[in-house]
């Protein structure tokens, strides 16, 4: 299971391991180095005979850099080290830069440099570049000697390894300065970080691996933000003894003239998800379009007030307290059938709720709705459009501080989100949990729907709806992997990914 921590957190646990564990800083350095190193000679053959090049400054993620270029320089591996940004050493870093020197490792300055001939030069003979420039504490942009340094290499080196996060990646944000390093692989210290993992960090990043240095992993136990992957996703449990009753009844409401299919998917998707039972609610309009969608789902028209033709809020109580959990939102409207719709569902229902697409829509356009929002059997699952609708945020300082912006809408409203994306994230006010399963064929109108069908699936057959909402958005990412693996990602419909869930 990988935490995934901001830099301060990181910083911490560092000074708790020298100060409480008792683990000199020193030491850290040399078991970081080393763990890389060992990594790269036994994942990269082509480096026993390749020429290898550390760009480096001053700092302690240079530190890290020095002590790989001492073990491969002493395994016999041509290394270089280039400086390319100078600044005052830290202790650590200037005692492994001393014991190179020493070594008499071939050593480059080009931090002052602006003619860029010497470097293409070298990058020429490159055949793995190492990134050991900045650490975690990089925020800013980079200097010209840097961007140079970056550009060229991608163009020429197709390995190019960062060590813990591409320099020019905000650490918290994922946020990427101009040039950054574009890395093939990141040597990840400890743990991820957010950087890691949100807006343009995740491409810069490219392969993650975690590299031990000897921290205790007890110093994150308390810190409940974590990565979904295979070591720690958690399905509904299902048993030889079950019958349909054990598995929970979903009920979907939405559909609107015009936007018949998503509440048709969302369903389908709830019953390939293991829900024992689905029942669809739509307009009475809408009738003819559901009776003969599937067999296996259930139909029934909205129950209406004669004398006012919305909703029969007493009617619709009792659909409410008939089901496990309940869907609300996919092809909903936004009129005021659909308000009196919603409105309904947020005040009676007691089960858990997915608020989706126009239901997030309708709370954005009424900020009354949002008093419901802290209950806990709610949650909303927009992507970053209706995020910001809801937040008042600009899309763009959504996608620049992520976590900062629902941190802040989590604080206002005692909500509970998962913020749909390319990483996908769930906030609750006490943990964060993340998923980076799945690729661009979930980019097409539908997937959302599916999602949400089957975090309501999940959450009737029993899981918390944290878990729901985020083993959900993971189930439906290692499916569209899986797919892309037979076909091209554009060509994934939301429907193959309905007829592909839990598909070995």
């Amino acid at each position: 299971m990988s935490s995934v921590l901001s830099s301060a957190q990181m910083k911490a646990i560092d000074k708790r391991t020298i100060n409480e564990f008792g683990l000199p800083a020193r030491i850290l350095m040399e078991n970081a180095g080393n763990a890389c190193a060992d990594y790269l000679m036994n994942n990269y053959p082509e480096i026993e005979n390749g020429n290898v090049i550390i760009l480096h400054g001053c700092g302690n993620n240079s530190g890290d850099g020095f002590v790989i270029a001492r073990r491969l320089f002493l395994a016999g591996i041509y290394v270089r080290l280039v400086k390319v940004h100078d600044a005052p050493f830290t202790p650590e870093s200037k005692a492994n830069y001393q014991l190179c020197e020493k070594l008499g490792i071939p050593m480059t300055d080009y931090s002052k440099q602006t003619e860029i001939s010497r470097w293409v030069e070298l990058s020429l003979e490159v055949d793995i570049l190492i990134d050991a420039v900045f650490g975690i504490g990089f925020h800013g942009e980079l200097s010209e000697p840097i961007k140079q340094a970056f550009r060229f290499p991608k163009l020429v080196c197709d390995t190019r390894i960062a060590i813990d996060i591409p320099s020019g990646v905000n650490s918290d944000t994922g946020v990427c300065a101009d040039s950054t390093f574009v890395a093939t692989e990141t040597l990840c210290i400890h743990t991820p970080k957010f950087g890691h993992i949100l807006s343009n960090g995740i491409a810069y990043s490219g392969k993650l691996t975690i590299i031990d240095i000897g921290i205790p992993p007890t110093y994150t136990d308390d810190i409940p933000q974590y990565l979904i992957d295979e070591t720690n996703v958690e399905y509904p449990d299902r048993f030889m003894q079950a019958n349909k009753g054990s598995y929970g009844r979903v009920l979907v409401i939405g559909g609107s003239p015009g936007y018949s299919g998503s509440v048709v998917m969302a369903s389908k998707a709830a019953l390939r998800a293991g829900a024992g039972y689905c029942l669809l609610m739509s307009r009475p309009e809408m009738e003819a379009h559901y009776y003969h969608i599937s067999p296996e789902i259930m139909f029934r028209p909205v129950p209406e007030d004669p004398t006012t033709g919305l909703p029969d809020k007493d009617k619709l109580r009792q659909a409410l307290k008939e089901a496990d959990s309940v869907l609300i939102g996919c092809g909903l409207g936004t009129d005021d059938y659909a308000l009196s719709l919603l409105q309904t569902a947020l005040q009676y229902c007691k089960c858990p709720l997915v608020v989706d697409a126009d239901a997030i829509s309708l709370i954005a356009k009424n900020e009354s709705l949002q008093k419901y929002l802290k209950r806990s059997n709610i949650v909303l699952t927009p992507h970053l459009g209706e995020f910001s609708r809801l937040s008042g945020t600009p899309i763009i300082d959504i996608d620049n501080d992520t976590v900062g912006a629902l941190k802040k809408y989590v604080r206002k409203t005692k909500a509970q989100i998962l913020l749909k994306n390319y990483t996908t994230v769930f906030y609750n006010g006490f943990g964060l949990l993340f998923n980076t399963a799945g690729n661009d064929g979930l980019a097409t109108g539908g997937s959302g729907d599916v999602l949400a069908g089957i975090i309501a699936s999940f959450a009737s057959q029993g899981l918390d709806l944290p878990l729901a909402a985020i083993n959900a958005s993971y189930l439906m990412g290692k499916t569209a992997e899986m797919l892309a693996e037979k076909r091209e990602p554009a060509s994934i419909l939301p429907s193959d990914i309905i007829d592909n869930l839990f598909v070995k």
